[in-house]
């Protein structure tokens, strides 16, 4: 057997692990209920947060026809329901395996890599979020008559932006998902409070000018500070994009690829060192019973 077969070949195990652990983290998610049902009740909480936000700024907007901050807002939600559900799933999908489960130490030396396991683990997660994407603007067009751009959607910059995002949000995940390594109990606290953290920093429903100075620094090393402005360009134009007022389209997709590339290093270093620490800690066979 050759060089290019071996690799064909792995190439190929890895793709069905990755498949077998979207099969496993969808019937996981869903405690194995059919999909339809899952999806409905899973909808349920993140488009219920939306439409509270929503309503919450037209009582305050009182009969003002402003619509720029109801889209700037629309989208921003949209964007926050991937970031929300994939750090979810990323983090939590390690303290379950190891803490309820107590399976991690097989997970671990499974021939699947485990960064490749996670993002497989995510996918249902991913699922859903674009479900609830797609409801959302839906929402704000039936119900709040929010119109779309003049000439029409973007659509190669909306499924671009979603692809370069999602490639920064599973960064972001493994991050994360090494980071619960390390971690002993109250892993899930981590996974909630950097999701609620990632809410205010990166203008997802305040825009970055209104915040204060660091937090506003820390939301631009961000990519999905940059893939919600992509959105809003997208789908509404620029009269949404109060975030970064005046900021070109283009500088915006730039910013956004080159943070993608640094949190994917960032994720592929600190993989090593939590691996690394965790093995030489005896963090990943270690049971809290918590």
């Amino acid at each position: 057997m050759d060089n290019r077969e071996v690799t064909t070949l792995t190439a190929t195990e890895i793709f069905r692990g990755f498949r077998a652990n979207i099969k496993l983290g969808w019937n996981m998610e869903g405690n194995w209920a059919p999909p339809l049902v899952y999806l409905c009740i899973a909808l349920v909480a993140p488009i219920a947060g939306v439409l509270m936000l929503v309503f919450m700024y037209l009582v305050v907007l009182g009969g003002s026809s402003e619509q720029s901050f109801l889209a700037f807002l629309l989208a921003g939600s949209a964007v926050y329901m991937f970031v929300r559900l994939i750090l979810q799933g990323s983090g939590m999908s390690v303290v379950e395996d190891r803490e309820h489960y107590r399976i991690l130490r097989y997970i671990y030396i499974a021939p699947t890599p485990f960064p490749a396991q996670i993002a497989g683990r995510v996918t249902a997660k991913v699922m859903v979020a674009s479900v609830g994407a797609v409801v959302t603007f839906a929402a704000g067009w039936f119900f709040f008559k929010l119109p779309f751009r003049p000439d029409g959607v973007d659509w190669g910059g909306m499924f671009g932006g979603l692809a370069v995002g999602l490639v920064g949000m599973i960064a972001l995940g493994w991050v994360l998902a090494s980071m619960m390594l390390l971690v002993d109990r109250m892993g899930w606290v981590w996974a909630e409070g950097i999701a609620g953290l990632l809410f205010l920093i990166t203008g997802m429903v305040i825009p970055l000018a209104i915040l204060p100075a660091p937090l506003a620094w820390l939301g631009r090393l961000l990519p999905i500070t940059y893939w919600a402005e992509v959105w809003r360009h997208a789908i509404y134009g620029s009269v949404s994009s109060l975030s970064m007022p005046g900021l070109e389209l283009s500088t915006i997709w730039s910013r956004l690829c080159v943070s993608t590339l640094v949190w994917l290093v960032v994720a592929v270093v600190w993989h090593r060192v939590a691996d690394h620490l965790a093995r030489r800690w005896g963090r990943i066979e270690r049971e809290t019973f918590y």
